[in-house]
């Protein structure tokens, strides 16, 4: 019995090497064909853009003029990154908190192609939202100007470029004028003509008033004589 048992061992022993090396080869083999079966589960976008998307960048376009250069849909992170002196744990946080949000549009110096603004689309709802909120103050924190767009208005190159004054002024050419929207000028010019119409019936007012009081001291005159 001694005598067949270290056979029944070594073919054992045997087997289970020839099943590794078999077994090995054929998922070696199979991983190439695993790979080119995968299925790519995509579509693409019919246009980068919606609409109105399009609308109102052609007028941020026109606002900008040869002042800025705009790009859109920009990722957070290439505009925003981690301090370097942050431990790997604060560091990789950071950078996780941005990287899966993106600008609608940035606007850089036409020459350096530094960002000088950022402009965010917004409704009632979605500026109260903390992540918009917790970009609001990224932005403040190192002086980066965000601007906030409704997407419930419509705005017009002279609206747009209005707003742009107010918020970056010094990156706007000093010898091209503040321009008023047509709506504020609407505005303006109807408070000038209610004053003017004020004023005429103040003066109506202050002619009757005196044409009375010398009409009473007429009539006092005349019965004294």
């Amino acid at each position: 019995m001694t005598t067949w048992l270290p056979g029944i061992i070594v073919s054992i022993a045997l087997i289970a090497v020839m099943w590794r090396l078999f077994s090995g080869k054929k998922s070696t083999a199979e991983e190439p064909a695993d790979i080119s079966n995968v299925k790519y589960r995509y579509r693409q976008r019919n246009a980068l853009f919606n609409p109105n998307e399009i609308i109102l960048l052609n007028e941020i376009e026109k606002a900008a003029g040869h002042s800025f250069k705009v790009f859109s849909k920009v990722h957070v992170s290439h505009i925003l990154i981690p301090k370097s002196n942050l431990s790997i744990d604060s560091w990789n946080l950071s950078y996780e908190k941005v990287v899966s949000k993106h600008f609608d549009f940035v606007l850089c110096s036409a020459e350096e192609f530094k960002v000088q603004c950022v402009i965010m689309l917004v409704t009632d709802k979605s500026i109260k939202n903390p992540n918009h909120r917790f970009l609001m103050k990224a932005c403040r924190s190192v002086g980066l100007e965000v601007i906030n767009l409704s997407t419930q208005k419509e705005y017009t190159a002279s609206q747009i470029r209005y707003i742009l004054k107010k918020h970056i002024p010094e990156c706007l050419p000093t010898k091209q004028a503040l321009e008023v929207p047509s709506v504020i000028k609407e505005r303006r010019k109807k408070v000038q003509e209610t004053k003017k119409s004020v004023s005429s019936d103040n003066l109506q007012k202050m002619l009757l008033t005196e044409g009375r009081r010398r009409a009473q001291k007429i009539k006092k005159m005349s019965k004294v004589n």
